[in-house]
C-alpha cells in the first residue's frame, strides 16, 4: 500500500481505519525526545515500523515501547551518515515489513554556540547530523517509491532552519534550512511520479533537550507561542502522521508549521 492510496476497504468507515493501515514506514532519530513519540504514533496509526539510531540501546528501548502497539518491527542501531548501511537496513526492512512506503527523517541534534565560537569540526558534526542524514535516508528510498508511483517523506526541519536560530546556533539554522531546501527540490522532482516530500517543522517543544532548563526558562521559551506553553512531542507526531496518510495526498513541497503560532 502506498501513502497516496491509503483507502479503506469497501463497507470499512473510515473511523474505524487507523490511518496508516499496511504502510511500511522507516524512521530515522527514532530514540530521540521526539522520535520515540514519533514511533508510539506510528505504531498507533497502524504503520509496519523499520527504525533507527545511533546507538543499540536507545533502539531497544524503542521496540520494547512499541511492544505494546503490536506493530511490526524491524529495528538496526548504525551511523545515518553512512550510505551503505543505510541501505543495507532498507532492504532488510522491505524483506521483513515489506516496500517503503513512507520516510521520516527525525535523526539531528542541535548545540547553542555563539557564531565566533563554532569551529570546523562542530560545523561538520551539525551538517552531518542533520542534513547528511536526511540526505542519505532520502537518496535510499526515493527510488524505490518513484518506481512504484507513490510514497510519503516528511523530514524534519526547525523554525530555526525558517527564520533564523533565537538562540546562538548559526550552524543548526544553516544545516536545517539546507533540509527544507533539499525538500522542496525534491518534491519538485518527485511529486510528479506520485511520491510526496513534505517537512515539518517544530517549535518550541518539552523535549530531553531541555532538560537542564529550570521551569522558569522553560516558560520563558512556552511564551514565544500564542498558546504560552511549549508543544509537546505528541503533538509533533501527530503532524507527522498527517503528513504520510492518505489526509494529506494533495500535500507536497511544504513545510508544516508545528509550532503554536511561535515566529507567526
Amino acid at each position: 500500500m502506498t501513502a497516496s492510496s491509503s483507502q479503506p476497504a469497501a463497507g470499512e468507515s473510515v473511523a474505524t481505519v487507523p490511518l496508516l493501515a499496511g504502510m511500511t514506514v522507516i524512521l530515522t532519530g527514532a530514540a530521540g525526545g521526539i522520535g520515540r513519540h514519533v514511533a508510539q504514533a506510528l505504531g498507533a496509526a497502524g504503520a509496519k515500523i523499520g527504525l533507527t539510531d545511533l546507538t543499540r540501546d536507545g533502539v531497544d528501548a524503542v521496540v520494547r515501547e512499541l511492544a505494546a502497539t503490536g506493530a511490526p518491527v524491524v529495528a538496526e542501531a548504525f551511523d545515518g551518515t553512512d550510505a551503505a548501511a543505510f541501505s543495507a537496513f532498507r532492504r532488510r526492512v522491505e524483506d521483513g515489513l515489506g516496500d517503503v512506503d513512507g520516510l521520516i527523517t527525525c535523526a539531528g541534534w542541535w548545540q547553542p554556540r555563539p557564531f565566533d565560537q563554532i569551529s570546523l569540526d562542530e560545523l561538520t558534526a551539525m551538517w552531518s547530523a542533520n542534513a547528511v542524514t536526511a540526505f542519505v535516508a532520502c537518496q535510499s528510498v526515493l527510488p524505490g517509491m518513484i518506481s512504484r508511483g507513490g510514497g510519503s517523506i516528511v523530514n524534519f526541519a526547525s523554525t530555526a532552519g525558517e527564520y533564523g536560530s533565537i538562540s546562538p546556533a548559526a550552524h543548526y539554522a544553516a544545516a536545517k534550512g539546507a533540509v527544507i531546501g533539499m525538500t522542496k527540490s525534491l518534491a519538485r522532482e518527485a511529486s510528479p511520479h506520485g511520491v510526496r516530500v513534505n517537512a515539518i517543522s517544530p517549535g518550541p517543544t518539552d523535549t530531553v533537550a531541555l532538560g537542564a532548563a529550570t521551569p522558569e526558562q522553560k516558560a520563558a521559551v512556552g511564551a514565544r507561542t500564542l498558546f504560552n506553553r511549549l508543544g509537546r512531542p505528541d503533538e509533533i507526531a501527530a503532524g507527522c502522521v498527517y503528513l504520510l496518510s492518505g489526509m494529506s495526498t494533495f500535500v507536497t513541497g511544504t513545510v508544516l508549521q508545528v509550532n503554536g503560532g511561535s515566529l507567526l
